[in-house]
């Protein structure tokens, strides 16, 4: 196998790097009703990422980043496109925690109205989140798959439980707790 880009090594040695598979884009798309969105933020998905491939199909304004880019745009000090009012993301697992503060401190300043992260449902476990998921709860949504994922990227096994943690997605206010 030839490796040509820091890309394509990481892909191939980074546990973390996984491609979420088309499915689970068209079930959050549908259920956020992306359509309803005028300028979206994917910090983690950039070259063959569905959620990507997606928007373009369905000519959504959006701004695609990844540390890999040729920017080097690092989501813990990439600014989000002006005017963003969703970032949407499969977020590395193994840095779900700084991603979960950034987000909510992304927020809290302004710069993004809302977001949705696919996560392990794990995530919900630790006291830690559990009280940073309380403070912002009247606007906080879980969607749960019934079924574990079947990311794709790697040659072994990589199923997980998982979920997406959505704030301020309007679509969802009503049922706050959502399974798929």
């Amino acid at each position: 196998m030839k490796l040509d880009s820091r890309y394509e090594l990481d892909k191939y040695v980074n546990k973390d790097h996984v491609a979420t598979p088309r499915y689970v884009v068209e079930d959050i798309y549908d259920l956020i009703e992306i359509h309803k969105y005028h300028s979206l933020w994917f910090p983690f998905n950039h070259y063959d990422s569905q959620f990507k491939l997606m928007a373009e199909e369905l000519k959504l304004k959006y701004r695609a980043t990844h540390i890999f880019d040729d920017l080097g745009n690092d989501f813990f000090i990439t600014e989000p496109p002006a005017n963003c009012d969703l970032m949407i993301s499969n977020p590395p697992f193994g840095k779900q925690n700084k991603v979960i503060e950034r987000s909510f401190e992304l927020v809290a300043t302004s710069k993004i109205k809302s977001f949705a992260l696919l996560l392990p449902l794990s995530t919900l476990e630790t006291e830690k989140r559990a009280e940073l998921f309380q403070r912002f709860e009247d606007k906080l949504a879980i969607i749960i798959f019934k079924k574990r994922i079947k990311f794709l990227g790697h040659t072994r096994c990589f199923n997980r439980a998982c979920c997406w943690i959505c704030y301020n997605v309007a679509a969802l206010n009503e049922k706050p707790i959502k399974w798929i």
